[in-house]
């Protein structure tokens, strides 16, 4: 089980509120308080029941913002769903267990993978759906195209991202989108955003394009402190719309808060200056299917995974001066294949989510800690509160 040890802080606790009604004296109230922002969130959803008064002492804000600051987390979520079938969400906690389970209405369904949101978000065959896990709202994102390329003929949706603003804490969604199906390394591209706070007047709005034509691979775009990184494509369409080379590993930002591209940043030092083996045994599609982006400690990180290698984690310590830095390298072993890491704990320990499973890595020891995660095709975390009530949208609900 992956377990994280959490204290409850007497100062944190919230302040006084009547259970008088069913307590009977039985407890001091303060200690009943006490006891309850410490228990674990499926308990406490499950008290609300007892009565009036303790739905409303466990429903309170200020109770809430206490609990959760004894139980910072984080909740792994992970996306269940067979091929075209509908798909479950099922929220866990570090012990391994379920704390919350959400139908989804979508066929297809994988998780975007955020950190430190309130909401998640959901894609599939027919569109894109931003759930809050803690009141089940549901919001759709329209499908339909912004207004500035409605005369487009041809719409290929190619990579999607979800994130917060961090000055105002809007929830803004960007997707690019290739308006040519083939693989021609000057098919331009174009970009569109849309504000989630816009409630139901909220519509795509068309931006200028990436640098470059982007992945379209899940893995490989993250947001970062409200900037969107795009792992460039050095597979297929190796150059730039201006022309210039795509070294490996290059990436383009967009800043969700300007809603404009913040230009190139090239990868680590190893991962752009690879040169394919010349008896094809280590080529760029190697490369390509070894990489991917993930938000770590409010970092940029490359991981790079080589078959029969260490798994390697690159930090971009500073954006202007591209500088990396290595701060782990996790030595090989046959179930990290593939493996995504999802969070770095308070304790130093790594959250991995490898084919079927969860890993929890201990960098001091070199050890792991496994529980399955049967069926599971995305993985994420979700650090808000299911004890919250309040509602996210403006928007009419699904």
């Amino acid at each position: 089980m992956l377990v994280e040890e959490t204290k409850c802080d007497a100062s944190v606790m919230p302040p006084k509120v009547s259970v008088a009604a069913s307590n009977d004296g039985a407890l001091p109230e303060d200690m009943l308080r006490h006891i309850l922002v410490c228990l674990p969130t499926k308990a406490v959803c499950l008290f609300r029941a007892v009565c009036q008064s303790w739905r409303s002492l466990l429903s309170d804000p200020l109770f809430v913002a206490a609990h959760k600051s004894c139980h910072p987390g984080p909740l792994i979520v992970t996306c269940n769903c067979e091929m075209f079938e509908r798909g479950t969400i099922n929220l866990l906690d570090l012990s391994g267990h379920v704390v919350k389970r959400i139908a989804t209405t979508m066929k297809d369904a994988r998780m975007v993978r955020t950190r430190r949101l309130d909401l998640i978000c959901v894609t599939g065959r027919k569109g894109c759906h931003v759930i809050n896990p803690a009141t089940g709202d549901t919001f759709a994102l329209p499908s339909r195209r912004a207004k500035e390329h409605a005369h487009v003929q041809h719409f290929f949706p190619q990579s999607f991202d979800f994130g917060q603003v961090v000055s105002t804490g809007e929830y803004k969604a960007l997707r690019c989108v290739s308006i040519d199906n083939s693989d021609h390394e000057s098919s331009p591209m174009l970009c569109e955003v849309i504000t989630l706070d816009d409630g139901r007047h909220a519509r795509w709005r068309g931006k200028q394009g990436p640098p470059a034509p982007v992945t379209s691979n899940h893995n490989r775009s993250i947001v970062v402190n409200g900037v969107v990184y795009f792992l460039l494509d050095f597979l297929y369409k190796r150059f730039t719309f201006s022309g210039a080379r795509v070294k490996p590993g290059s990436m383009a930002l967009f800043n969700l808060e300007t809603e404009e591209w913040m230009g190139i940043v090239q990868g680590p030092t190893p991962v752009r200056s690879f040169v394919k083996d010349s008896s094809g045994r280590c080529g760029y599609f190697s490369l390509y299917s070894d990489l991917s982006l993930v938000n770590l400690d409010g970092f940029l990180v490359m991981a790079h995974n080589p078959e029969g290698c260490s798994l390697d984690l690159w930090f971009l310590m500073d954006i202007e001066k591209c500088l990396w830095n290595k701060r782990y390298s996790l030595d090989f072993q046959p179930e990290n294949l593939f493996a995504q890491p999802l969070e770095i704990l308070n304790d130093g320990k790594i959250i991995l989510s490898a084919s079927g499973s969860l890993r929890l890595y201990n960098p001091i020891t070199k050890t792991y800690i496994d529980f399955g995660m049967r069926n599971s095709t995305s993985v994420g975390t979700y650090t808000g509160s299911l004890l919250s009530s309040e509602s996210t949208f403006t928007s009419e609900f699904l």
